[in-house]
């Protein structure tokens, strides 16, 4: 025959909603993934939610979200690597006008690496004013170039010109330190 089952306690409506207002708050209050208005706000949820390798892992992840960091009087500035300098920026991240004020910065910074290098791989003296016959004026000495070894003009370390002024002082040291002199080539038919 037919037995009837006992029906399962069932929890009171009140107690329900009680804890689903607890858990909507919760997940209101405190994100699952730590974020901010920018990077310093980011960074201080990810230090009080994850601990170790995870809150390293969210510190980073912020630093790729967001490019500014806040200046001391207010603002932001981003550091460019590249250049070596900070500019000043509206917001957490630079505006499509900040990017391409830094990109045109950057290129002026390359053209001044690039001169700065030609002058160095050439060394030439700065060009003298013409000059007239009847009025023979030397130069000034403070428009004159100092004249500079060729191992002190080495301002770009790494560049060809530079490793082979170091590499050619090696070896006439190393040959002027044996006290024997290269043989000269001969000519033999």
């Amino acid at each position: 025959m037919f037995t009837a089952r006992p029906e399962p306690k069932r929890l009171p409506a009140t107690f329900v909603a009680l804890i689903a207002l607890v858990i909507a708050t919760l997940r209101l209050s405190v994100p699952l993934y730590a974020t901010g208005g920018d990077f310093e706000e980011c960074a201080e949820w990810s230090r009080k939610l994850f601990l170790g390798a995870e809150r390293v892992a969210r510190i980073m992840d912020c630093g790729a979200r967001f490019a500014g960091r806040r200046k001391m009087g207010g603002g932001y500035a981003y550091y460019d690597l590249f250049q070596y300098r900070s500019f000043d920026i509206a917001g957490p991240n630079p505006t499509a006008n900040e990017r391409a004020r830094i990109y045109s910065e950057y290129k002026r910074f390359l053209d001044l690496q690039r001169r700065e290098a030609a002058l160095a791989e050439l060394q030439l003296p700065v060009a003298e004013e013409p000059r007239v016959l009847a009025m023979s004026t030397p130069t000034p000495t403070y428009l004159r170039r100092p004249k500079r070894s060729k191992v002190e003009a080495c301002m770009i370390e790494g560049s060809l010109s530079c490793t082979w002024v170091k590499l050619a002082s090696t070896v006439r040291n190393a040959f002027a330190s044996s006290g024997s002199k290269p043989a000269a080539p001969t000519n033999s038919r």
